[in-house]
């Protein structure tokens, strides 16, 4: 009885670690720039309008089977969620080392308080975003909505598990850093937000689909238009793969090596 006591106090103080980090992070990225947390808002609409418009221009040379606002947008708020998780959890303890001389304040609070600010972020954007164009008529309401949702978490989880590993590695050597930031950029073209698996030759959706980002935005997709449109995932896959992302970053924040690190 006592040990579940010790247990749920301990568990109380590092919630509230958590929730101060976290109105730390609110303070510093957004509280002096104005325009901080409108931006977050504004970065999916301006960039789904300047693709709409591209792709209107260009229409009559290729072959859209779809509508462009929700494949566009769809596929660029899931880029939005799993690139800004590992942007944010580089270097994380560098920039919070200052805390760290607290006794309550762990690794893991530092990286959970930056995955939940930017997850929290992202889908507050993309559930305004959504519900305005809704509203506009702009796009219609989705077909399979528990799909669409489990495609979100699914992306959320895998950003914020590959977030924390990186942001883990980063604290060992800078050239993480260096590397991610054009590996990002690389990785776009594979990360389903331009294209359709069904799109691909069917050789190359075997291949398409070994990429988590593929499964998650395909799934987002399949619950925006339902059956109306082909669609293809593997919830379990992407489910391993952010357990063993999960595992790796859990056994990388516990490592003595990075609790020095971090002191």
């Amino acid at each position: 009885m006592a040990r579940n006591i010790e247990l749920m106090n301990a568990v109380k103080i590092q919630l509230r670690v958590i929730g101060a980090l976290l109105m730390r992070e609110i303070m510093t990225r957004y509280g002096r720039n104005n325009l901080g947390f409108l931006w977050l808002l504004l970065d999916p609409i301006v960039f789904t309008v300047g693709a709409v418009l591209l792709f209107n221009t260009f229409h009559s040379s290729m072959e859209m089977k779809t509508q462009v606002i929700p494949f566009i947008f769809l596929g660029y708020s899931g880029l939005i969620l799993w690139r800004t998780c590992p942007t944010r959890g580089i270097k994380a303890i560098e920039s919070n080392r200052v805390l760290m001389y607290h006794r309550q304040v762990k690794v893991q609070d530092v990286f959970f308080a930056r995955m939940i600010l930017e997850i929290a972020g992202v889908t507050a954007a993309f559930i305004i975003c959504f519900v305005s164009m809704i509203s506009l008529g702009l796009v219609d309401y989705p077909k399979n909505m528990l799909l669409l949702i489990t495609g979100w978490i699914l992306l959320g989880w895998f950003g914020a598990a590959l977030g924390i590993v990186l942001g883990c590695l980063s604290e060992y050597s800078d050239m993480v850093e260096r590397i991610w930031h054009p590996a990002g950029y690389f990785m776009l073209p594979i990360s389903g937000t331009f294209f359709m698996v069904s799109w691909l030759p069917q050789y190359l959706q075997e291949w398409a689909l070994l990429v988590p980002m593929v499964n998650c935005v395909e799934m987002l997709r399949g619950g925006y238009w339902g059956e109306s449109v082909q669609t293809n995932y593997d919830i379990f896959y992407v489910s391993v793969v952010c357990l063993v992302l999960t595992l790796a970053g859990l056994i990388l924040m516990a490592d003595k090596r990075m609790q020095k690190l971090a002191t």
